[in-house]
């Protein structure tokens, strides 16, 4: 059999077939999914806001707005608010990675697979992929990308071909990184090892594998393009409201379109939401079916 059918029946159909068959492992990954979204939708409004204060040159006002918010007595609730977040976020998303990982594999092999057990059980082993998540999430595109543009923000265009040859760089490196450390997560939770020595082995198996890894890594990033498709949404949507809402003259209509205009939105999120859930599932699995081929492998060699 070549490697390309290979590839796409041990690897690519089992994904595919728990995505369609298992509906408990959508729900798994939902608060997530939900907390992810979030996130990432404070950081794409935040950066959508900048790019209209620039553009429209009121950088006085929007400083005039965030001086008055820092003296009001809403600073400290935001705050707190900010932090409680932060740290939920934080504690949250290694764990329900690690319940995910586990729940597949049990599933895969025939085990008794449960939601709550395999949250349960990661809790208690949490450290080493919250110590994962943190050290790598920087070379994340995200990561990269808002970098990017906070550099440009506070360096101006005028140093925009030096910022995109750093941007390029770092890209260049990143895929580097996350190639060697494609499997850490798998090493981390069902080997039960630290991040450095799962990094060990997760570099073992790309290095031993490095066209097929590099071809995973490659789909998962247009998988995960859908940031942009996200970026725009917050970018865009406001400029339609705003479009829609002045060619309304009258203000009980105005109000109607703003109304109908919210409720789209908030169905996008949703479905934004759902889709990001699936998309997480989807490509933990692959990697999961990808990483458990090639480590049979890789005790294959160690065993000669």
């Amino acid at each position: 059999m070549s490697s390309s059918k290979t590839f796409q029946k041990n690897i690519i159909v089992p994904a595919l077939e728990l995505i369609k068959n298992d509906g408990k492992v959508k729900k798994l990954y939902f608060l997530p999914g939900i907390l992810s979204l979030i996130f990432l939708s404070i950081l794409l409004t935040y950066q959508s806001i900048y790019t209209y204060v620039v553009i429209l040159w009121k950088q006085e006002a929007a400083f005039e707005i965030i001086l008055n918010f820092v003296h009001s007595e809403y600073l400290t609730l935001a705050i707190i608010s900010a932090v409680v977040f932060i740290i939920f976020y934080l504690a949250i998303v290694p764990i329900f990675d690690g319940g995910l990982i586990r729940y597949i594999d049990q599933k895969t092999n025939g085990k008794s697979a449960w939601v709550s057990d395999s949250v349960g059980f990661w809790v208690f082993r949490f450290y080493p992929m919250f110590e994962y998540n943190n050290i790598f999430s920087m070379f994340k595109f995200v990561s990269l990308i808002n970098a990017l543009l906070f550099a440009i923000r506070f360096l101006w265009l005028e140093y925009l071909s030096y910022m995109l040859t750093a941007f390029f760089i770092a890209f260049m490196f990143s895929i580097v990184i996350n190639t060697l450390i494609a499997y850490t997560r798998y090493e981390i939770v069902l080997e039960n090892k630290t991040v450095f020595q799962a990094i060990g082995t997760s570099s073992k198996i790309s290095l031993l594998t490095l066209k097929t890894t590099l071809k995973l890594y490659l789909m998962m990033f247009f998988v995960n393009i859908r940031v942009v498709f996200n970026f725009l949404l917050f970018l865009v949507f406001p400029l339609v409201c705003i479009w829609v809402v002045g060619l309304v003259t009258s203000t009980i209509f105005q109000t109607i379109a703003i109304i109908i205009l919210g409720i789209i939105f908030l169905l996008l999120i949703i479905t934004i939401t759902y889709m990001a859930t699936v998309l997480e599932v989807f490509t933990t699995a692959i990697w999961y079916f990808a990483y458990r081929e090639w480590k049979e492998k890789l005790n294959a060699i160690k065993a000669e």
